[in-house]
């Protein structure tokens, strides 16, 4: 019953965030995504660049201080001041080591330093994003958080550090070139326009298809949570060869579309080869004419051709770095659509000294955007320290109600009253700390019993936690120190349940919301979880979601919702005697 509840939640859920999606502009065509996520970090950044200034004019300085003049007193047969020229090219080298290394090291440092802070402030955001504007898919979350931000680690290193590294000793190579041979470079620069236009368009091509690959990856990622998440339930309804067939078809697609782009993506490379080599053969033949006229020395050819040499290097993997931005692009826009998701509304500022509990619906209606109404026109009167049970069949909008009274969600119209105060003129923090939410899935945590109910109720000391086990009847089941796994893993369902309400009693709650806890249970489940919310009503109004209408007979009132309305309010045999829908229900 919850399941098809929060599916159908999760599901309007999903197609409000994709209309928000289509409000925000569209960023997989901005190709400034990739510098927001790196505008914060520009001093970092620029001091990279800064340190690959050295190990640039070091392999910059090679040829003209040390190659030319090698070679003109060797060919000369002058070795007076061949000495001095090896220890300059010594020093240089011991120049590239250090300051190369130096460059290696922070690059390294900040490849990891960004994502990481992304990550947290992604995380962060996200917690604090519109409900309804979120994916539905947690695992395609998980996938964007991960996938995305290891894409963007990838690049850092490689691409962005290649291009501080090999693009600052380009440039000291051609103001190298351009300082000593000015003729010879202005050809080389003539034929490079073409080839950086020919590898952009590729690059364009590469980007297209990296943001599909990864959004295939993400659909990749929520296949593995369905199978891995539910594998007992998999087994058995026999849906082992459904769900391998889901996965197959889409890790073949992942699969194509990450082979095109590294198709595509490996064009990059000949045809670079194939441009330097061809400027490499033309500037040589025009060299050695220049040689064969007098206009240079054997020294200076032998250093030019060095410093094309060494130009031939930055100018490959320059080719490919385009490849490597071109697919960042594509994870960074993905990442930049989780920044521009809606933050949840802001509520007010109100924090009472006390809360007695008092709840009102005054007209309260509520749809999700582009859906009917879920909930229409609802009234009623929750009295304090009372105990409320809500009813209905499937569908009639009980969860949804539970959602509203919690907050989480603004009505459409009509108000929510909590000690007759609009309940969003309440400080969210403070609202929050006074209400207890206790689903069928309780929010466990892997570690220990003590670790979770610190967690849900930061103030309580381990005597009142231990007292609260008792309350509930945990404490010759469970201990402070007992291990939990994922999800509450090691305990059993009614254990969870139990452990749920002992951490709403911790947080000294004056309103406990419960919602359908008892409809995985077997019967002795049942009768425990119900001893434990006898226990914990002392003082407190109880809002319960109930599909075994065995659990609220004794409900000071019972609720029953019919299409997103409130149909009928007594007591048990009130309603029975009513013979409408609860009626039918109870006998059904």
């Amino acid at each position: 019953m919850e399941q098809v509840k929060t599916s159908q939640i999760s599901c309007q859920c999903f197609w409000w965030g994709l209309e928000q999606k289509r409000r925000i502009k569209d960023t997989s065509s901005n190709p400034m995504n990739l510098l927001q996520l790196l505008r914060p970090f520009w001093s970092q950044i620029l001091l990279a660049a800064g340190l690959a200034v050295l190990p640039a004019l070091a392999q910059a300085w090679l040829p003209g201080r040390v190659v030319k003049p090698l070679f003109d007193q060797v060919l000369s047969g002058q070795f007076e001041r061949l000495g001095q020229v090896l220890w300059a090219g010594a020093g240089l080298l011991l120049l590239l080591v250090v300051s190369g290394y130096a460059l290696e090291a922070f690059m390294g440092y900040i490849s990891v330093k960004i994502p990481a802070v992304w990550r947290e402030r992604l995380f962060e955001r996200l917690l604090q994003t519109d409900l309804m504007a979120l994916p539905s898919s947690s695992a395609g979350l998980t996938g964007r958080l991960v996938a995305d931000l290891k894409e963007l680690e990838g690049f850092l290193f490689y691409s962005l550090g290649g291009l501080l590294m090999q693009g600052v000793l380009l440039l000291a190579l051609f103001w190298q070139l351009l300082l000593h041979y000015t003729q010879l470079t202005l050809y080389l620069l003539l034929v490079l326009p073409p080839m950086a236009l020919l590898l952009g368009w590729i690059g364009s091509w590469v980007t297209h298809y990296s943001r599909r690959t990864q959004a295939a990856l993400e659909r990749l990622f929520s296949r593995m949570a369905e199978g891995f998440g539910r594998l007992e339930l998999v087994r058995a309804l026999h849906l082992e060869d459904f769900m391998r067939e889901r996965f197959r078809r889409s890790n073949q697609q992942q699969y194509r579309l990450g082979r095109t782009r590294s198709l595509i993506a490996a064009l990059n490379l000949p045809l670079g080869q194939l441009a330097t080599t061809s400027i490499l053969g033309l500037l040589l033949f025009l060299g050695v004419g220049a040689v064969q006229r007098g206009q240079m020395t054997p020294g200076d050819l032998t250093a030019f051709l060095s410093l094309l040499a060494l130009a031939i290097t930055p100018l490959q993997v320059l080719s490919r770095i385009g490849t490597g931005f071109a697919q960042a692009e594509g994870a960074a826009a993905r990442l930049v659509e989780l920044l521009k998701l809606p933050q949840a509304p802001v509520m007010g500022q109100l924090r009472p000294q006390a809360l007695a509990g008092e709840l009102e619906l005054c007209q309260l209606s509520f749809a999700y955007p582009g859906s009917p109404a879920t909930l229409q026109d609802l009234n009623l009167h929750i009295k304090p320290g009372s105990f409320t049970a809500i009813v209905g069949p499937s569908g009639a909008g009980k969860s949804t109600l539970l959602r509203l009274l919690l907050g989480l969600y603004r009505p459409s119209e009509g108000q929510v009253l909590l000690d007759g105060r609009d309940l969003q003129s309440y400080d969210a923090h403070w609202l929050r700390s006074r209400l207890a939410w206790v689903p069928q899935e309780p929010l466990l945590f892997a570690g220990t019993v003590q670790e979770n109910l610190a967690a849900l109720a930061p103030k309580a000391t381990p005597e009142a936690m231990l007292k609260a086990l008792a309350t509930v009847g945990l404490q010759d089941e469970i201990g402070l120190s007992t291990l939990l796994e994922d999800h509450g893993g090691g305990l059993s369902v009614g254990q969870r349940q139990r452990l749920a309400i002992a951490a709403a009693l911790l947080r000294e709650a004056r309103v406990l919301l419960l919602d359908e806890i008892t409809s995985a249970l077997d019967r002795s489940s049942e009768g425990q979880v119900m001893a434990a919310l006898e226990a914990a009503r002392a003082g407190r109004t109880v809002i319960v979601v109930a599909h075994r209408l065995s659990t609220v007979q004794q409900a000071d009132q019972i609720v029953v919702m019919e299409g997103g309305r409130i149909v009928e309010v007594g007591r048990h045999a009130e309603l029975m005697a009513l013979g409408g829908v609860y009626a039918g229900l109870w006998r059904g």
